[in-house]
């Protein structure tokens, strides 16, 4: 037998603690890794100078890659990451991951090794173990998913060659995936272990090839407006765009565990987590919308209602709703895509590039995706989800913001009510039937289409009569019905004024209106009998399921609160041509058995 004699220098070497190049990571001043007394962090040992014996040994290791010393953690139950969005089957931790898991779930002690027994530690609990926000805990429902196989799409790739973004041998994503235990600094800025830099998530976008989000781009993605700390950003990055996916997502510990999120939906928007739309304004302060008397009921459902997989054809998450008892619908991102919304003007009735890439509910009430450029649906196909079919839209006798108009032909539906195939209709989803209204105000056309925004919205804003500085939008409004300027609905309330009925006047000329260019009796109805034009017009249009072009022309849809039954019994209007027709119905005090007019 020939034995070979192993210098004692190369021994040495053997047996150190940590390999020199190591040590300049692992041992530099910036790596909380270094767990040795020399460390940086709170949390390191009481006298020992080694640093590598925390998690590796060179003989007895345990057996597991790369020759581990750390005792790992036993008799432990893990929740695994979970998210009605999810194509990957997330199981229990493996691989290096477990490796983590043994100082970051929480139930090991540090420094509680294989070879080298209980090292004595600082910076640590009673019983040894890591605080603080570096415990994942075991329930890891709010981390991004480990252990398991991605599945490649559209909007997941796997991670390239040479990447330093690596899945494990099997084909795992794996919490070295992402880290890098032995370099703090390769993100400078964040510190957090990261393989590489992720100045706009250039770590993230390795894998999620998230749909719009560079393609339009979004405004998330390209904004230069500073977002720091003291403003809800966490990375130690300064800007919007910088910040990237983390602006609004947290990769552990996330309050909202599905997606990640830094609070629930419309607090991760606000002040309870990215703070962009609240009072630090680094965007619109959309948060202060939801405090008006009138708003969509965004913040006061709590708990938040919205599902990201929700659809008409979900069986789980059902939209348009299939209860009655079912609460308000009414999200951020029912209406906005944070991926793709981005700056962007459309001519109506095509949405603007705020609600690109939201899904909507056709004219048929089918599912209708985002197609086109701005690659928003139009802009009332995402209200009819749920102003639409659903089932617990506001109904007669509603509790949400009373009165409602009791009408002859009573109809919550705006999805019927706005159809092109009605005897009136406003002009939402095409021109209207009126070739001739003499009262259109400068811009408007009877080849005009509107859109449901041009009468709900800010009061403040810039679609308001006198456009304001407040955002745009249907967040919130001081007068009912989320409308954008005042419009008196109940008789003899108030006189008529511009202010009355500035939604009204808006596209449609007071003088003309009181000149009775349209109607022989608008000024003797509107001004001397102080009738509301809510009375007798339906603003939204009256389905041809229960009414016909004889009786519910030019949007007559009588209110019953108002006006009853003529001496004979009848309630009815009848179109007798150009400014002509005939009224049967008491109103105002007297009797129209019938009066024409």
């Amino acid at each position: 037998m020939n034995h070979r004699l192993v210098p004692l220098s190369a021994l040495i070497v053997l047996l150190a603690p940590c390999p020199a190049s190591a040590q300049v990571n692992v041992g530099s001043v910036l790596n909380k890794h270094n767990l040795s007394v020399t460390g940086p962090g709170p949390v390191k040992a009481v006298a020992l100078t080694e640093i590598c014996v925390f998690c590796h040994t060179p003989h007895n290791a345990n057996p597991a890659v790369p020759l581990w010393n750390q005792t790992l953690s036993s008799g432990v139950t893990y929740q695994p990451y979970t998210s009605t969005t999810l194509i990957a089957t997330v199981g229990l931790p493996t691989g290096s991951s477990k490796l983590c898991l043994a100082c970051h779930d929480g139930t090991v002690a540090l420094g509680n090794t294989i070879n080298n027994g209980r090292i004595p530690m600082q910076g640590l609990n009673a019983q040894g173990q890591l605080t603080g926000r570096s415990v994942l805990g075991t329930d890891l429902r709010n981390d991004h998913p480990i252990s398991f196989v991605p599945v490649p799409s559209s909007q997941i790739l796997l991670p390239p060659p040479g990447s330093p973004v690596k899945l494990d041998a099997n084909g795992q994503v794996q919490c070295v995936s992402c880290h890098d235990a032995h370099r703090m600094d390769i993100d400078p800025t964040t510190q957090k272990f990261l393989v590489m830099g992720n100045s706009a998530s250039g770590l993230c976008i390795v894998c999620h090839n998230q749909q719009y989000w560079a393609t339009n781009p979004s405004t998330h993605r390209t904004s230069t407006k500073s977002y720091i700390a003291a403003q809800g950003a966490h990375t130690g990055y300064t800007s919007v765009a910088t910040n990237g996916c983390e602006s609004c997502h947290v990769p552990h510990t996330a309050t909202t565990a599905q997606r990640g999120l830094k609070a629930v939906e419309e607090a991760t928007c606000g002040s309870g987590g990215s703070q962009c739309h609240a009072a630090s304004v680094i965007g619109r302060n959309i948060e202060a919308e939801f405090s008006k008397i009138y708003r969509h009921p965004t913040y006061s459902t709590t708990p938040s209602v919205h599902d990201a997989s929700e659809s008409p054809t979900n069986t789980t998450f059902t939209l348009p709703e299939i209860s009655p008892a079912a609460a308000r619908h009414a999200e951020c991102p029912d209406c906005h895509n944070s991926h793709a919304s981005y700056a962007a003007t459309a001519p109506a009735p095509k949405g603007s590039g705020k609600i690109a890439g939201v899904w909507g509910v056709d004219t048929n009430n089918n599912l209708r995706v985002p197609t086109g450029v701005p690659v928003s649906v139009y802009e009332y196909e995402i209200c009819y989800k749920c102003h639409g079919d659903s089932a617990n839209k506001p109904q007669p006798g509603g509790t949400y913001a009373p009165p409602y108009p009791n009408r002859v032909a009573l109809q919550f539906n705006m999805r019927l009510m706005f159809d092109a195939g009605n005897p009136s209709f406003h002009p939402v989803e095409a021109p209207g039937r009126n070739s001739v209204v003499p009262s259109l105000t400068a811009g408007w056309t009877t080849s005009s289409i509107v859109t449901c925004t041009d009468c709900h919205d800010n009061d403040q804003g810039p679609k308001a009569p006198t456009p304001g500085t407040g955002p745009s939008g249907p967040h919130g409004s001081s007068f009912k019905h989320l409308l954008v300027a005042r419009f008196d609905m109940e008789i003899a309330s108030y006189p008529e004024s511009a202010a009355a009925y500035a939604l009204c006047y808006k596209c449609h000329s007071r003088t003309s209106i009181l000149g009775d260019q349209s109607f022989p009796t608008h000024q003797k109805h509107v001004s001397s009998e102080n009738a509301s034009c809510s009375l007798c017009h339906d603003p939204h249009g009256i389905s041809a399921t229960q009414g016909n072009a004889t009786n519910n022309s030019n949007l007559i849809n009588f209110d019953k609160r108002w006006i009853t039954p003529s001496s004979g019994g009848i309630l009815r209007w009848d179109d007798l041509g150009a400014r002509k027709g005939r009224c049967y119905l008491t109103c105002h005090g007297k009797d129209h058995n019938p009066i024409s007019y």
